[in-house]
C-alpha cells in the first residue's frame, strides 16, 4: 500500500510499504479523511519533543474511515462500519486510567500518528477498544475533526459544562478555537465571544454561533477583562493564555488548550489567586469526551464540515502541508483523502 512516511526531520516521501495485518483485538481501517494540524508540521520539521515522537513514522492522528477487517477476538465491529478512534494508547491499569483519565496515562507515552503508524496511508491498524462506530447515515469525511474537538470537550467536561445563560469566550481563531465555539454554542450561552487575530477566521466563528467577535489588533483586550464565566484558550501563545486568564470573572474558570513552548513563565499567579480562578489544563482527549462528541455527531448536533476548507489526495500530502503552513492560503482545516472512494 501507499503511505506518507517521515523517516526523520526534513525527510519524508510517499512510499510503498507493506499493508498492516490486524492482530488479536485490532481492526484494519481504510482512512476516508485525515486532518492535518500544526503538530504534523512539527513532526516534519523535527520540532516535536523527542519523547512525543518516534521516527520513522506515518503521521495522521485526526482521521475517520471504514473498517476493512477485524483481527481475532474482535466483537461488535463489522467490516464496512464507519469509525473514528482515540489516539492515545493508554495502559489501562495505572492510577490515572483507573480514574477514567486515559489521556494522562502514566505509562509510556504511545499515540497513533506520533509513536505508532497514523492514517496518512491507505490502511492503518488500531486497537478495537479505542474504536467508536459512527451512525451509518452521517458523512464520514468531516468526522476526522472529532479528534481535535475531543480535546476541547475534554476540558469542558473536566470543569463542567457552563449553565445555560452563561457568558463564555474562546481565545484563538484557529481550528481548535473555532471548534470550541461550535461546542460552547450547544450550552445555550447568553454571550459567546471569539477573540481572534484574522478576520477571515473570526467570520467562521460567527457562522458557528459566536454572538460577538473581536480582533486583538483592533480592541483593547483589557476592556474584556473580568467579563466571562468560562474562557477557553486555544492560541499556543503566552499572550493568549494571559488574556484568557484576564477575561475570566472573579471565581470564573479558564481552560488552557494551547502549548506555547515558552520556557519562561508568563502567567501572573497573583491574578489567579486574587480572582479565585479555576484554571484547567488539557492534554489530549479522554474517552468520556470521545463518547460525548460521537453522540453529538451522530445526532447532527455537532457538524464541523464548514471548517474544512481544503481537500487533497494522498499524492498531494506535501501540498496539503504547504497550504496549512501558508497564512495567505486562507486554510482553516486541511484534510487528506487517502481512499477517495471510502468517504
Amino acid at each position: 500500500m501507499r503511505a506518507f512516511v517521515v523517516t526523520g526531520p526534513g525527510q519524508h516521501a510517499l512510499s510503498e510499504v507493506d499493508e498492516p495485518v490486524p492482530g488479536p483485538g485490532e481492526v484494519l481501517v481504510a482512512p476516508a479523511s485525515v486532518g492535518i494540524c500544526g503538530s504534523d508540521l512539527e513532526i516534519l520539521d523535527g520540532r516535536r519533543p523527542a519523547e512525543y515522537v518516534t521516527y520513522p513514522l506515518v503521521p495522521g492522528h485526526e482521521w475517520a474511515g471504514r473498517v476493512v477487517a477485524c483481527g481475532p477476538d474482535v466483537r461488535g465491529i463489522e467490516p464496512g462500519t464507519p469509525v473514528v478512534a482515540e489516539g492515545v494508547r493508554a495502559c489501562g491499569v495505572c492510577a490515572r486510567c483507573a480514574e477514567g483519565r486515559n489521556n494522562v496515562c502514566t505509562g509510556e507515552y504511545a499515540e497513533t500518528g506520533f509513536t505508532h503508524p497514523g492514517a496518512l496511508a491507505e490502511r492503518l491498524v488500531v486497537p478495537a477498544g479505542q474504536v467508536h462506530p459512527l451512525g451509518g447515515d452521517r458523512p464520514v469525511v468531516p468526522a476526522a475533526l472529532i479528534e481535535p474537538a475531543a480535546c476541547v470537550a475534554t476540558g469542558l467536561l473536566e470543569v463542567g459544562l457552563p449553565a445555560p445563560g452563561s457568558r463564555v469566550a474562546a481565545v484563538g481563531d484557529g481550528a481548535l478555537g473555532l471548534l470550541a465555539v461550535a461546542l460552547l454554542r450547544l450550552t445555550q450561552p447568553r454571550e459567546l465571544m471569539l477573540l481572534g487575530s484574522r478576520p477571515e477566521r473570526t467570520a467562521h466563528g460567527r457562522a458557528l454561533g459566536a454572538t460577538g467577535t473581536a480582533l486583538r489588533r483592533e480592541v483593547n483586550v483589557a476592556d474584556l477583562y473580568g467579563a466571562y464565566d468560562l474562557v477557553v484558550e486555544c492560541t499556543n501563545s503566552t499572550s493568549g493564555a494571559a488574556s484568557a486568564i484576564g477575561m475570566a470573572r472573579r471565581a470564573g474558570t479558564v481552560v488552557l488548550l494551547g502549548i506555547s513552548g515558552a520556557e519562561q513563565p508568563s502567567i501572573d499567579a497573583d491574578t489567579i489567586v486574587l480572582n479565585h480562578l479555576r484554571v484547567q489544563g488539557v492534554f489530549a482527549s479522554s474517552r468520556r469526551a470521545w463518547r460525548w462528541l460521537v453522540g453529538l455527531y451522530d445526532e447532527g448536533l455537532f457538524d464541523p464540515s464548514p471548517l474544512i476548507t481544503h481537500r487533497f489526495g494522498l499524492d498531494d500530502v506535501g501540498k496539503a502541508l504547504d497550504v496549512l503552513g501558508d497564512r495567505s492560503a486562507g486554510a482553516v482545516k486541511v484534510v487528506v483523502l487517502p481512499n477517495r472512494s471510502t468517504g
